[in-house]
């Protein structure tokens, strides 16, 4: 997915502003594609140059005129071809997990703060889902909408309360392991080890021999 694409998208249900398209943004496809406003305005006229918007600036009274865009038929065109062509994967990247697997080495009661915030995350996420973002799915299909939009629209809302509701349920089974973790395996104290120069702390799990000299 791309941003043009996502703006054509939004841009086909209705004409809007560059302000306008930042809300809907917020309260709809945020939750899955991030944008700035000025991501927003510089790929909007990215757009227009190519054809694939048009812009109609309307004045307004006590205020400053605002440009509304439309979709052309050479950006529905783009827009068709690429919800027909077959999506790229991205790579797998998540420095949560990364932080997860190398969790032995690391401070417990640190790791265990940082999987209770993910879980808050989650845990406010499906709040979300619940509550507000239903009332907006409802509040588009009436202004812009259609019965067939609003079925794929919970489609995808459907996804986030399912993704957020395991991600809560496996941060509790992970704070869980890793509870039970620490009473089977309690760390290890270091050794001490004296030298001519002084104490060193040596690793719990053994100690790099030197080689003899003389």
């Amino acid at each position: 997915m791309s941003l043009p694409h996502a703006l054509l998208g939004l841009i086909s249900y209705q004409p809007s502003t560059g302000y306008e398209l930042r809300t809907t943004f917020t309260e709809s496809v945020q939750f899955f594609w991030s944008a700035t406003l000025p991501q927003i305005y510089r790929t909007l006229n990215q757009m227009e140059s190519q054809g694939w918007l048009t812009a109609k600036v309307e004045p307004q009274e006590g205020k400053p005129s605002r440009k509304v865009y439309s979709i052309t038929d050479e950006g529905a065109r783009e827009l068709k071809q690429w919800l027909e062509s077959q999506p790229v994967m991205p790579p797998e990247r998540n420095p949560f997990l990364l932080k997860i697997f190398f969790g032995r080495m690391a401070n417990t009661d640190i790791l265990k703060k940082t999987i209770a915030g993910w879980r808050e995350h989650h845990a406010n996420l499906l709040e979300r889902y619940e509550t507000e973002t239903v009332t907006v799915i409802q509040h588009y299909t009436e202004e812009c909408g259609s019965p067939a939009d609003d079925v794929y629209w919970r489609l995808t809302l459907d996804f986030g309360q399912r993704y957020a509701k395991m991600a809560v349920e496996w941060c509790d089974h992970v704070l869980k392991t890793i509870n039970q973790n620490k009473e089977s395996f309690p760390k290890k104290e270091q050794k001490v080890v004296k030298t001519e120069g002084g104490t060193k702390h040596g690793a719990s799990r053994g100690i790099r021999k030197g080689k003899k000299t003389g």
